[in-house]
């Protein structure tokens, strides 16, 4: 067959040709740059985990700390200026800060099994893929792994889209002494199998305790006597103090011939904070018992 390419035509293609050369070039040259950048962050983490060894021989250095991270991807976010989205960014800088953790110290962190569940994606979407994974049996194993210090850390669902509350862990958040040192948020694909449990939120539980990050949650375990007029008590603590609430849940204990109600409460902001602080300390007078599960940052991703 005859070359029907016009003189035009091949002269066009030598063009676009050299210029897709020339971006190839410049797309060689800054990964480069990104590679060595990141090798200088990842000496830098090193760094950081001398010194925090250094400086705490008396006492197991902390090395994962969430309020940092959190604070970290907000600002990836915020100075984002594209094309790429802030989130896309931020899951960038997310496995960036996962690899670089492991070289500080490998993390193992437990969660209800199978593997290649939505647990373990809402393991991964936290930590990144540079933790090790290690799936258990059930929820209680897994605040098992952690307490008994088989792991750092475990990730655990709270939420779910069928169910609500999930009753068990929050059981266990009463057995167990162990606190919430972050949320993940899952959003499922619509087309997922409604048959499946679609668990959508989830809480890292771990034993340190987690300072402000900026935005932050705090959940605790209140039990009252059960007795007209509770609820309303205790949502007027929340009222008189302008804390917003983003969580509630009750239910009923029996002990003997007592009867209990047992709160679950998720709300802005952190222990540390002044209304917070005299809340708490409000919640914990009386024959009540209180439990703080833990002050920590708001889900970035």
């Amino acid at each position: 067959m005859a070359d029907t390419q016009t003189p035009e035509s091949s002269s066009d293609s030598l063009d676009a040709d050299t210029a897709l050369l020339a971006l190839r070039q410049q797309i060689d040259s800054i990964d480069q740059q990104i590679q060595v950048l990141i090798n200088q962050r990842a000496a830098c983490a090193q760094q950081v985990a001398e010194v925090k060894l250094r400086c705490s021989p008396q006492h197991p250095a902390v090395f994962y700390r969430p309020e940092r991270e959190a604070q970290v991807l907000r600002r990836v976010m915020e100075r984002n200026d594209g094309p790429l989205p802030g989130k896309d960014m931020a899951r960038l800088f997310r496995e960036i800060m996962s690899v670089c953790l492991a070289l500080e110290q490998p993390l193992n962190v437990a969660y209800p099994g199978p593997e290649g569940s939505y647990t373990e994606q809402a393991v991964r979407k936290h930590f990144g893929f540079s933790v090790k994974g290690v799936a258990m049996s059930d929820a209680e194993q897994a605040f098992k792994a952690v307490e008994q210090g088989h792991c750092h850390y475990a990730v655990t669902p709270v939420e779910s889209t069928h169910e609500g509350l999930v009753s068990h862990t929050l059981d266990l958040f009463r057995r167990y002494d162990l606190r919430i040192c972050g949320e993940v948020e899952l959003v499922l694909d619509p087309v997922d199998d409604k048959s499946l449990a679609a668990d959508t939120r989830y809480l890292v539980l771990g034993k340190q305790y987690v300072a402000p990050s900026g935005k932050d949650k705090t959940s605790i375990l209140l039990s009252m006597r059960d007795q007209p007029g509770v609820l309303h008590d205790v949502l007027g603590a929340f009222r008189q103090r302008s804390i917003s609430l983003t969580r509630l849940e009750s239910r009923t204990l029996h002990q003997g011939q007592e009867h209990y109600s047992l709160f679950y409460i998720d709300f802005e902001g952190h222990q540390e904070d002044a209304p917070i602080k005299g809340l708490l300390s409000e919640l914990s007078q009386g024959p009540d018992t209180l439990k703080v599960l833990g002050s920590y940052p708001r889900a970035v991703l």
